[in-house]
């Protein structure tokens, strides 16, 4: 029997990457004239927003894990991993995983005794925005729009100021005829790349998304004139 090599694949990168893919597409959607008239188009580019905006949540949620499994510096291979890190960390891997998303990363900078987030300054804040969304989302109830409308997270997105999508009509409730933007998919992914970068810089290891940064740009995010 011939030998066989066993791999590990990290998705961080890649759920940004397909984050940044589906922020581009929806960018190029929402300049398609023919988009106010197709409800096909329409549907493409609200998928395109929320696929950006899952997937980078995603990303925060899968690396948080690789940490905790495979200790800071996973990424660098075994020279350049942090093996009494990871070791200190592995025992504890499962109830950290049970802490909410960004729960986890504060605990890991705490146990390892390094600087903490200023969880009321970005790049939290925003990260803590988008994975409300995320949740908001993939929890979906309709509500009429009043009750839409009433809700802080709808009331702290539309803070953002973000240009709204071409194809949203004046009347519209903000969310989510309103919210889902070009501009919204861009933050995503803006978001989850400072929120990921900062994290390694406050561990004092180079973040695994640098090799990537070429294919994680996006159209810059546009405010509301």
């Amino acid at each position: 029997m011939g030998a066989t090599a066993t791999t590990r694949y990290s998705f961080t990168a890649q759920f940004l990457r397909g984050a940044a893919i589906f922020a581009r597409r929806a960018w190029v959607l929402d300049g398609d004239a023919g988009i106010s008239t197709s409800e096909e188009l329409r549907s493409e580019h609200v998928a395109c927003v929320v696929g950006s905006l899952t997937q980078a949540t995603a990303a925060i949620e899968a690396e948080i894990s690789e940490i905790t499994i495979h200790g800071p510096g996973h990424h660098l291979g075994s020279n350049g991993t942090d093996v009494a890190a990871r070791e200190f960390l592995r025992p504890l891997a499962e109830t950290i995983d049970g802490e909410p998303s960004l729960r986890r990363y504060d605990l890991v900078l705490h146990l390892l005794r390094k600087p903490a987030f200023d969880r009321g300054a970005n790049p939290y804040q925003d990260a803590a925005l988008l994975v409300r969304l995320r949740n908001e989302l993939i929890h979906y109830k309709s509500k009429w729009g009043d009750e839409m409308d009433e809700q802080r997270l709808f009331a702290q997105l539309e803070r953002l100021q973000f240009e709204k999508p071409v194809f949203a009509h004046p009347s519209s409730n903000f969310f989510p005829h309103k919210c889902l933007s070009p501009s919204l998919a861009s933050w995503s992914v803006l978001t989850g790349v400072e929120f990921i970068n900062a994290f390694y810089h406050r561990l004092g290891v180079l973040s695994p998304l640098m090799a990537h940064s070429e294919y994680l740009r996006t159209p810059p995010a546009r405010l509301s004139a």
